[in-house]
């Protein structure tokens, strides 16, 4: 059926009820994994997935394009991977757990995504602080 989407199946109640348990008036710099942003994940998700299989990461491992090809990845998706932008990919959907297995197969160790983290975190805190006034000396 066209346009058929799945909320046409919850009753009012539990929509009701479902939009009291959302977030509010959260700081604009918080990045909230909801499920808006997992159904935005969905390709990268599938892809990550797939690495499961060793066909998968066989192939990941012998052509990261061809892999990618497979699921449909946008050119942003694609590049997040190559990039290895282990935030972007968490901004953009992929779950921490099938995001596991990239990083599995990559060879990645964690204490360089705590350090891209811990960097990314700084700059953008950085640039939402406030500036010191300008000194009145010299």
């Amino acid at each position: 059926m066209a346009g058929h989407q799945p909320e046409d199946e919850l009753s009012p109640d539990y929509l009701r009820r479902l939009a009291a348990t959302q977030p509010r008036n959260l700081p604009p710099e918080l990045d909230l994994f909801d499920e808006e942003t997992s159904r935005a994940g969905l390709r990268l998700n599938k892809a990550a997935y797939s690495l499961k299989h060793p066909e998968q990461r066989e192939l990941f491992a012998r052509d990261e394009d061809a892999w990618m090809g497979q699921f449909g990845l946008a050119d942003d998706e694609r590049r997040m991977v190559r990039d290895r932008d282990w935030i972007e990919l968490w901004r953009r959907g992929m779950s921490i757990y099938t995001m596991i297995k990239l990083i599995g197969v990559t060879g990645t160790p964690l204490v360089e995504i705590g350090r891209q983290m811990r960097e990314q975190g700084t700059r953008e805190m950085s640039a939402h602080a406030p500036r010191a006034p300008a000194s009145e000396e010299g």
